[in-house]
C-alpha cells in the first residue's frame, strides 16, 4: 500500500506526475474516440477549459509554470507495449476485442496536440484546437492536472505528520462510507472519479477500498490505468460531447438535420456497441423533448443515464416512456 503523505511531503512530479499515461483518463474517451475514429476523422473542433467559480481563484493558487510543468509532461506520452496489449486482448463489458485493430494502431501512434493556456484575472483559460479525436483526449486530463495542482497549493504548508494525520482521518471517513454502503441490499456502484480527484494516488486507494469493501457490488473504475493495474472492470459509456459535437456539425445543413443529430449519434454507437454499452444519456438539449420525439427503437435500449434534474422525478419520466412503449421498466438500467 503506497504511503500517500509521504509521497505528498516528498512529491517529486517526475516520480509522481499528474498523469503518467495516455490511459490515465476515462474509459468512455476511448469508446467514444473509435467511434469519431470510424466517422468524423476530419472534423475540427475547439474546446476551453474556463473555471466557473470565481471564488476560486486558480491562477493565484497554481504556479503557471509549474501548470505548464505538467501539460508540457503529458503532451510526451505515449501508449506503452503493455497498455496495447491489455486493449488488444481484455475483456470489457463482456466482449473480447472491443477495439479495432485501426483504432489501437491510431491510438499507438497518438500524442497530445498543443494547448494554449492564458491567464484572465485569477483564473486560467486553457483551450485546445484542431481535430476532434485529438482534441478530446486533453479533456480529462487537463481537468484532472487542474485539480491536483490545486490540492497540492492547499497541501504544501503542511509538515509530514499533519499530513500523516490528514490522510489517515480521510481514509477513515472513506472506509466508513464504505461499510455503510456496503449494507444495501442490490448496490451496484462504481468509480467515476479521474477528472475531479484529489490526486491519482488518493483515486487509486480508494479503488483499492471499494473493492476489498464492496466486493461484488464494485463494479469498477472509469479510469483505464487504474483498471488495469487493479484487475477491475473499465467501466463508461458516451458523454454530452457526441450529441453537442454532433449538433453543432449538422446546424450548416438546417433545422431538419439539426433536430436528427441527438439521434444520429445513437444509430451510429448503435452500430458500433451493444449489451450494457447501448446506455442513452438524454439530457444534452432536455430529457423530456429528447424522448418525446425519440425514434422507437431507441426504447429498446438497455438504459438511460440521469445526469441533471431530480433523479427520481427524471427516473420516473424514463419509466414512463419505456412503458408507453411497451417495455418492461425491470429490465432496464438506470445510472
Amino acid at each position: 500500500m503506497v504511503d500517500i503523505a509521504t509521497r505528498v511531503y516528498n512529491h517529486n512530479w517526475k516520480i509522481d506526475p499528474i498523469v503518467r499515461s495516455v490511459l490515465d483518463n476515462d474509459f468512455y474517451k476511448l469508446l467514444m474516440a473509435q467511434t469519431i475514429h470510424r466517422r468524423k476523422m476530419d472534423a475540427q473542433v475547439t474546446f476551453s477549459l474556463i473555471n466557473r467559480t470565481h471564488d476560486v481563484p486558480l491562477a493565484e493558487k497554481i504556479d503557471e509554470g509549474v501548470l505548464r510543468e505538467q501539460l508540457d509532461h503529458i503532451r510526451t506520452l505515449s501508449l506503452t507495449r503493455g497498455e496495447s496489449t491489455w486493449l488488444r486482448g481484455n475483456t470489457f463489458y463482456g466482449e473480447r476485442m472491443m477495439f479495432d485493430p485501426e483504432f489501437i494502431a491510431w491510438l499507438e501512434d497518438f500524442r497530445f496536440p498543443d494547448y494554449h493556456l492564458e491567464r484572465k484575472g485569477a483564473q486560467y483559460e486553457l483551450t485546445f484546437e484542431g481535430s476532434w479525436i485529438e482534441t478530446m483526449m486533453w479533456e480529462v486530463p487537463a481537468l484532472a492536472v487542474i485539480m491536483e495542482l490545486r490540492s497540492r497549493a492547499v497541501l504544501k504548508d503542511m509538515d509530514k505528520f499533519a499530513l500523516q494525520v490528514f490522510y489517515a482521518r480521510a481514509m477513515t471517513r472513506v472506509w466508513e462510507k464504505i461499510q455503510r454502503l456496503g449494507q444495501l441490499r442490490g448496490l451496484s456502484i462504481a468509480d467515476f472519479g479521474t477528472r475531479r480527484r484529489h490526486s491519482f494516488l488518493w483515486q487509486d486507494w480508494c479503488v483499492q477500498a471499494m473493492q476489498e469493501g464492496l466486493r461484488d457490488s464494485f463494479l469498477g473504475t472509469s479510469n483505464c490505468l487504474i483498471a488495469l493495474r487493479r484487475e477491475v472492470e473499465a467501466i463508461g459509456t458516451n458523454a454530452h460531447e457526441l450529441p453537442m459535437i454532433y449538433s453543432a456539425l449538422a446546424a450548416i445543413d438546417g433545422d431538419e438535420a439539426l433536430a436528427a443529430a441527438p439521434y444520429q449519434v445513437l444509430a451510429d454507437w448503435q452500430e458500433d456497441y451493444d449489451g450494457n454499452l447501448r446506455i442513452i444519456l438524454p439530457d444534452t438539449y432536455g430529457t423530456k423533448n429528447f424522448l418525446d420525439n425519440a425514434p422507437e427503437w431507441l426504447a429498446g435500449w438497455t438504459g438511460v443515464r440521469v445526469d441533471s434534474g431530480d433523479p427520481v422525478a427524471i427516473g420516473e419520466t424514463v419509466i414512463a416512456w419505456w412503458q408507453s412503449h411497451g417495455q418492461e421498466p425491470k429490465d432496464k438500467l438506470l445510472i
